[in-house]
């Protein structure tokens, strides 16, 4: 999923596909964040 935001990124398929990709990654990061901390706080208990 990351390569394919990036993909969109470095391909250069036009700048809508570039701002596509780039949300798509930080919505990944986001998520992987997110659940870190989740994971963190189950086994923290």
């Amino acid at each position: 999923m990351m390569r394919f935001g990036y993909g969109f990124d470095g391909a250069g398929v036009g700048d809508g596909w570039g701002i596509f990709g780039s949300i798509v990654c930080l919505i990944i990061v986001i998520d992987l964040i997110l659940a870190g901390i989740w994971l963190w706080k189950q086994i923290k208990k």
